[in-house]
């Protein structure tokens, strides 16, 4: 029987196009810490324009790039936000329509709105940052921020006079202590990458958040 080489080997080729490009995708390595795959679980929390911002409205179908700092911090998460900055500025439209940035607070009890406004304005990052309208240890705002913490692995103590405590009570002049950093989520919800506050490469955080924009 004749056989088309040509013919053959355009079958080849999409056979194996089709069996090498899942395989291709799932050997994806991103430069961040890969997460353990956790969802977000939809949030409302308030902004700092004092409006309720809710995660399933505002970041649907978007990759989201979510700091949490306290304004407080005067040295790493100043940088943390010139950082996404940076991020945001090298994107190009199509990419900022894919994107959501978003800061959360981890210190509720001082980012009261007015703060986190000023904190917003001073710092020229032009995105939601969030905090709650009842700061009290057992308002339905403090369990829904206190939510979103343990979503997204974020760990807080509160620091005072070479004591701590929970993030639940606190004495009142502390600081805050949290172990976290930049975490990036996929447009389906999923927690995919985490970027430490000391350790951004800003040129691959860019590849990681432009990769999940392919998703």
């Amino acid at each position: 029987m004749n056989t088309n080489p040509l013919l053959t080997l355009v079958v080849a080729t999409l056979f194996l196009s089709g069996c090498l490009g899942p395989q291709v995708e799932a050997e994806w390595a991103p430069h961040g810490d890969v997460l353990n795959g956790a969802v977000v679980s939809d949030f409302t929390l308030t902004s700092s324009e004092n409006t309720s911002w809710t995660y399933s409205e505002e970041a649907a179908n978007t990759t989201l790039v979510v700091a949490f700092l306290f304004t407080n911090c005067l040295d790493i998460c100043p940088v943390v936000t010139h950082n996404m900055k940076w991020v945001k500025s090298q994107l190009t439209p199509e990419e900022l329509n894919k994107t959501t940035f978003l800061t959360v607070t981890v210190d509720p009890w001082r980012d009261n709105v007015s703060t986190l406004h000023e904190w917003k304005t001073g710092t020229q990052s032009n995105w939601a940052h969030l905090t709650v309208d009842d700061n009290t240890s057992d308002s339905e705002a403090m369990a829904a921020i206190q939510s979103v913490w343990l979503n997204f692995g974020v760990g807080l103590t509160i620091e005072d006079a070479g004591t701590s405590d929970t993030a639940r009570h606190h004495p009142d002049d502390y600081t805050v202590n949290h172990s976290t950093g930049t975490v990036l989520v996929d447009r389906f919800g999923t927690l995919q990458v985490w970027w430490g506050d000391n350790d951004w490469i800003l040129d691959l955080f860019l590849e990681d958040l432009r990769h999940l924009h392919t998703l």
